[in-house]
């Protein structure tokens, strides 16, 4: 492995996804890609209130792995948005 740029990474997200249904809908979709993560990457999902998902992501330092990863799981919860608003 190439030495990284950084020694560590971390980006915070929290989505707002306007009741306590949706959000939970979204964080049991996301389950299945918090499994076999790259070495050295993980997420952590936290209900902050009844609408607010938090999503946290740490690198050791691979900014293509955490960016990658972080474009995935974004696009899932598009995804799954657009599901949830047309039911």
């Amino acid at each position: 492995m190439q030495n990284p740029l950084v020694d560590k990474i971390t980006i915070y997200i929290e989505l707002d996804l306007e009741d306590e249904g949706k959000r939970d809908a979204i964080m049991k979709s996301l389950i299945a890609d918090n499994v076999n993560f790259p070495q050295g990457l993980e997420m952590q999902m936290h209900s902050l209130s009844e609408n607010i998902l938090s999503i946290d992501f740490k690198s050791d330092g691979s900014i293509e792995t955490i960016s990658n990863t972080v474009d995935e799981v974004l696009n899932h919860i598009s995804i799954g948005k657009m599901v949830l608003d047309h039911d």
